[in-house]
């Protein structure tokens, strides 16, 4: 999905107004997912922007639009020489968004 790193707020608001609601919000200094959200409006989003993440050329904050609904798939693959010689396919057990790292 679409996305893009601010280091103002304003330049937050920007891209939500031209992507939509809802969006997943990633703090840059998250680990694991734990202070990821996804906000449903303005109103969350400045919110959330002001009171619990730090939004500065030294801490940019990731906006991506969030897809309701969807499903997260990972492959990963072991090669030798050029070649596969082993591979997994997962699907999360937790939506798309809830889950990082």
């Amino acid at each position: 999905p679409e996305w893009s790193e601010f280091t103002t707020v304003e330049e937050a608001f920007q891209f939500t107004h031209k992507a939509g609601y809802p969006v997943l919000v990633r703090p840059s200094y998250v680990l694991s997912g734990a202070a990821m959200r996804v906000v449903t409006s303005e109103e969350d989003l400045e919110q959330f922007l002001r009171n619990a993440a730090v939004v500065s050329r030294d801490y940019p904050v990731v906006i991506s639009k969030y897809i309701s609904g969807a499903k997260e798939v990972e492959l990963d693959a072991v090669g030798q020489n050029g070649a596969i010689v082993n591979y997994a396919i997962a699907e999360h057990v937790e939506n798309a968004g809830i889950h990082s790292g």
